[in-house]
């Protein structure tokens, strides 16, 4: 990314910056817009903001509109992207190369993979949060496993709307079969993809945790599920599993009015040395737990695309050790443009390589030289 542009968004009414294409990094007090730039990026590269559903809110105050636009670089190509959104009525637009395209032409031309201090919740959260990491990480590669999610999730509504309207008589309606099969067959080919990323992504993160605790600790995400699953299962055996547990827990459905079985129950386990890391790990081990699943995160996103995506750390280096700091810094020198907040430049100049260093108040953006 060589440059980006905002218009009304956030506490932005017009900003336009030239980026370093190593490292880049924002100062300043909190409150002040560091992580709105970083939401920004994530917007022109997804058409999504990662923190709120209410999209409007990302228009500036008692403005119509805003557009995020950057100039990639990729391929020895440079490219325009933007994205726009506007608040009555509240649509988005999306342009490649000064020309309006679909959503689906646009998606996949820019990537990132970020962190912030809320993704802890991916090791000490619930089931639901593991889960959306790892299909927003396949999604963001295979717009057809994303089309796929959606079409669970209807069949999903469907048959619990079913269970919420007959209860224990539902064994009289003739649809009950029609959206178990429909259910089971959907669901297998989201853990297939499921199983077969993870193989690859559990590696990644691996090799990352490693380097970032210095060879002392291994960390794994082991998949579970209502249906037992030898290594390497297929599709079909998958389907007639989830079938067969599907009948099994049909009356426990019926009292609960909701569907029991199925990939929106599965849960990633993180484990630390084969063991539990969300119940046992200390807040240290799980914050550099996510950390490494970040950049296995980025490593696949390379392996899939061909480019690095961009790396936004929101905040990374306050709660991390002088050690797992320059661990941090080493993996990803010269590897992968990244973007990093903070609140202060003190002894970032003996952990970061060289770069542009900006520092943020009340929405203004100024070049900053830290002190070393």
């Amino acid at each position: 990314m060589e440059k980006l542009a905002l218009h009304n968004f956030r506490n932005y009414k017009a900003l336009t910056l030239a980026l370093d294409r190593n490292l880049n990094i924002f100062l300043g007090a909190n409150a002040q817009g560091k992580t709105n730039l970083l939401e920004s990026i994530v917007f022109v590269a997804s058409g999504r903001s990662f923190r709120t559903q209410r999209e409007t809110e990302l228009i500036r105050w008692e403005a119509k509109n805003c557009q995020v636009t950057t100039l990639v670089t990729q391929r020895k190509s440079t490219e325009r992207l933007q994205v726009g959104l506007t608040r009555q009525p509240a649509k988005k637009s999306y342009f490649y190369g000064g020309k309006a395209v679909k959503r689906s032409q646009y998606l996949g031309r820019l990537l990132t993979v970020l962190f912030t201090p809320e993704d802890l919740a991916i090791i000490k959260g619930a089931p639901q949060e593991r889960r959306n990491f790892l299909d927003g990480l396949i999604s963001k590669v295979s717009p057809v496993y994303e089309y796929e999610l959606q079409r669970y999730g209807q069949i999903l509504r469907q048959k619990n709307q079913l269970l919420r309207t007959y209860g224990e008589k539902i064994f009289a309606s003739p649809e009950l079969a029609s959206w178990n099969e429909q259910l089971a067959r959907q669901g297998a080919k989201i853990i297939t993809r499921r199983l077969f990323v993870l193989r690859r992504l559990n590696l990644l993160a691996r090799l990352a945790h490693r380097r970032l605790t210095q060879g002392e600790e291994n960390l794994e995400l082991v998949y579970q599920s209502a249906v037992f699953l030898p290594e390497k299962s297929k599709e079909t055996e998958i389907e007639a599993a989830l079938l067969a547990a599907i009948k099994e827990k049909n009356k426990q459905e019926t009292k609960v009015k909701q569907a029991l079985v199925g990939p929106h129950r599965d849960d990633l386990l993180p484990e630390i040395n084969g063991i539990n890391s969300r119940l046992y790990a200390s807040q240290g081990q799980q914050r550099t737990a996510v950390l490494a699943l970040k950049l296995a995160e980025m490593e696949y996103l390379k392996g899939e695309s061909g480019e690095f995506p961009l790396l936004l750390l929101d905040d990374v280096f306050s709660e991390l050790d002088e050690l797992r700091r320059k661990s941090l810094v080493e993996a990803i020198d010269g590897r992968v443009q990244t973007f990093i907040t903070g609140t202060s430049a003190e002894n970032l100049g003996s952990y970061l390589p060289t770069g542009k260093f900006f520092y943020i108040h009340r929405g203004e953006v100024k070049p900053y030289a830290p002190h070393q």
